[in-house]
């Protein structure tokens, strides 16, 4: 870009804003602006019991229960308690910046000439039962960085920034409960989801997660974590606030069932339903709404069996690991730690110890990704009888890993634990990376 061009654009915009900032200093003048600040309302969040917003959508009044907040107008569900402190947190923020000097004129001009005879939005408050105050928000100023205010404890008509309008401009679809299960995640000490083929159960000992059915089996901490933070994220949409049947939902009986324990006695249950549109029905029980929950979520449940089981082949500390033998069909080669120093014997040979560390690494991290289907031959040997590699660690004298892989299935390679573990599948490019043959590269 030519310099006369960049000249150009930059004189445009600096002119610009010379106009913006004449334009709110002459509307300041006209008016008789009082440039000071203090707060647009003294209260204190935590102790405001009901909140009520008029707009164009219409009015919503929510009030606090115990630590929960309730909507009641225009209907009554549970509302989110963060979105409600949101509101109340941009109240409690928003400053009157300046405050405007009428010149005579009357109430009713001014409220209209600001927009506030029929305000874009009406907040009150109430404190122990009383009401606090009520703010009403007009029009923004000329240089839309601004809106009207008018508190109804004072007759002055102020100024506090636009974005503190946006902040309390609610509808109660705004403020509503959207979360698919009530209850607090890092309390969960159990999970169980049933559907009409399979029951799973899994319960937290400390930090970590235990599989009881349908086997008993270290749980995936991660993928646990994952579904419990799906059951508290919101719902994706709601569908009807009073049922008057859950057989219409499939959920009289439900096809699938998932209980959260927070404590002895406490359980949250979610039901879910049919199939509608890639979107699945769905019910809190302790709530009366119906709702839809994402495919992807509900198939996650629907796999529980797989994914919540802990799918690390092996649990082993690598530095207590002294011996790693690696077996082919005509060679092997046996590793040993003398030391710091790794070995291959009985030829004493040395071994690149960062390569050897790295194997260690991959075995470790490496990860069922699946398992064949039962109705596959029973007789196909997946190349695992005998298999193509076998890698053998001890520490001390105990067996701690023994992985034999076998013929590549696409991105795959089918893998087995032991001598007489199920057959699975892992990654193919991590099962390429546990060849001997990078052992003698030089460091």
């Amino acid at each position: 870009m030519k310099l006369k061009t960049v000249v150009l654009i930059s004189l445009f915009f600096a002119t610009l804003l010379i106009a913006v900032l004449y334009v709110d200093r002459k509307e300041g003048e006209k008016e008789g602006e009082e440039y000071h600040s203090r707060e647009l309302l003294t209260f204190d969040k935590d102790a405001v019991d009901k909140l009520s917003i008029e707009n164009a959508s219409g009015r919503v009044v929510c009030r606090k229960v115990g630590e929960d907040w309730q909507i009641i107008e225009p209907v009554t569900v549970d509302a989110h308690r963060g979105a409600i402190q949101a509101v109340l947190a941009n109240l409690e923020r928003a400053r009157l910046t300046r405050f405007l000097a009428l010149d005579g004129e009357s109430t009713e001009e001014a409220f209209k000439k600001y927009g506030l005879n029929s305000p874009h939005v009406k907040v009150s408050l109430h404190v122990g039962g009383r009401l606090l105050d009520t703010v009403l928000f007009g029009n923004e100023n000329p240089s839309r960085q601004y809106v009207y205010v008018k508190k109804d404890s004072e007759d002055r008509i102020g100024m506090v920034e636009l974005y503190r309008r946006t902040g309390v401009d609610k509808q109660w679809s705004d403020l509503r409960n959207k979360t698919t299960l009530k209850f607090k995640r890092a309390l969960a000490t159990k999970l169980r989801i049933e559907s009409q083929g399979d029951t799973v159960e899994v319960t937290k000992s400390g930090e970590e997660w235990q599989m009881k059915l349908p086997t008993e089996a270290r749980g995936d901490g991660e993928a646990i974590e994952s579904i419990l933070q799906g059951l508290a994220s919101p719902v994706e949409e709601f569908v009807n606030d009073a049922p008057n049947s859950l057989g219409l939902y499939g959920l009289d009986p439900p096809a699938l069932r998932v209980e959260v324990s927070v404590a002895e006695n406490e359980v949250h249950s979610l039901w879910v339903g049919s199939e509608q549109e890639g979107s699945y029905y769905a019910t809190d029980l302790s709530r009366a709404p119906v709702f839809t929950l994402d495919s992807s979520f509900v198939n996650q449940l629907n796999r529980a069996s797989f994914e919540l089981q802990s799918r690390k082949l092996f649990d082993f500390t690598r530095k207590e690991v002294n011996r790693i033998e690696f077996a082919y069909r005509d060679s092997s080669i046996l590793c040993v730690r003398d030391s710091t120093v790794w070995l291959a014997v009985p030829q004493g040979r040395p071994i690149n110890k960062l390569e050897l560390e790295a194997i260690l690494f991959n075995i470790e991290k490496l990860k069922v990704e699946k398992f064949p289907p039962l109705a596959q031959d029973p007789h196909r040997g997946y190349g695992l009888n005998p298999p193509r590699m076998r890698i053998r660690l001890w520490a001390g004298e105990e067996t701690v890993g023994d992985l034999s892989l076998g013929e590549e299935e696409g991105d795959m390679v089918y893998a087995k634990r032991g001598e007489n573990e199920l057959i699975c599948l892992v990654n193919r490019k991590m099962a390429e990376s546990l060849t001997a043959e990078r052992l003698f590269a030089p460091e």
